[in-house]
């Protein structure tokens, strides 16, 4: 009796025993489950600030924006020359058309930069000539372009700022044309232009000081058409999308234009800058 109790305690046993260890995992299962999965090379994420021409894509950014500049010239005639200064007040009361912007197309390291500024200013007066009931009627108009194209190339870039070398030319027009009439005498009109071309090399310079505030300083200098041309553009940008930036910075421009030793041009622009971008793709 004994005997056969034990031998079925002991076939009860076997079986339990049995069917637990059917129903464990194994070590090799549990090993498996708990490794973490391992992140391959390949599937992190790009740094896009460092990403070659081939690997990425292009980038177009357009930044409109006013520069509220006052104007310093010193102009020499027939080796005589007289002083012009003119606030941002007096160029915008006579300001007649203006476009101002920025263009930046970017892949990779390569970009290409374009600064336009097309400013027509116009004036009219009406002068008493002594003893006549006529008057002088002048009218004036002052057309300046401005285009500078660069090259671009990122240096160094992260998720702290970015540094990039800029090389490239400035070409100037200036055309100015002055209309004088006395009624029943006659009308008279005068006009001159000229235009030039620089080289110019720099660089510009970006800092992130948060996720959306940033500080930015752009500078070159160079010549050619002008004895000497530079420009210093400091400032900060804010971003307040996806999309969009803005920014308020300073400018200043300088150049002096010497057509020959009685005859030229020195001048000096400079004031504040609001300006938009808007990131096209």
């Amino acid at each position: 009796m004994r005997k056969t109790l034990n031998s079925r305690l002991f076939f009860l046993i076997t079986v339990i025993l049995l069917i637990a260890a059917d129903s464990a995992p194994s070590f090799s299962q549990t090993s498996q489950t708990q490794t973490p999965k391992q992140t391959k090379p390949s599937d992190a994420a790009p740094d896009l600030n460092n990403l070659s021409f081939h690997d990425d894509t292009w980038h177009v950014a357009i930044s409109p924006y006013l520069w509220m500049a006052g104007l310093n010239a010193t102009i020499t005639v027939v080796g005589k020359s007289a002083q012009v200064n003119q606030s941002f007040g007096d160029i915008f009361s006579n300001l007649k058309f203006g476009i101002m912007g920025v263009t930046e197309m970017r892949r990779g390291r390569i970009g290409i930069l374009t600064d336009l500024m097309w400013i027509k200013l116009g004036d009219e007066k009406s002068v008493p000539l002594t003893n006549l009931a006529n008057t002088l009627d002048v009218k004036s108009s002052l057309n300046s372009f401005t285009l500078t194209p660069y090259f671009s190339y990122r240096m160094f870039g992260n998720e702290r700022g970015s540094v990039d070398a800029l090389g490239g030319i400035r070409y100037y027009y200036a055309g100015t044309e002055i209309d004088a009439e006395v009624q029943n005498v006659g009308k008279q009109t005068v006009e001159t232009s000229d235009n030039w071309v620089d080289v110019v090399a720099g660089g510009r310079f970006r800092v992130n000081l948060t996720p959306k505030l940033h500080a930015m300083f752009i500078g070159d200098a160079g010549g050619g058409g002008s004895l000497l041309s530079w420009q210093i553009v400091g400032g900060a940008g804010y971003k307040i999308s996806k999309r969009w930036d803005l920014a308020l910075a300073y400018r200043r421009l300088y150049y002096n234009r010497e057509q020959n030793p009685t005859s030229g041009l020195e001048q000096t622009q400079q004031g504040l800058v609001l300006g938009a971008t808007f990131q096209l793709k």
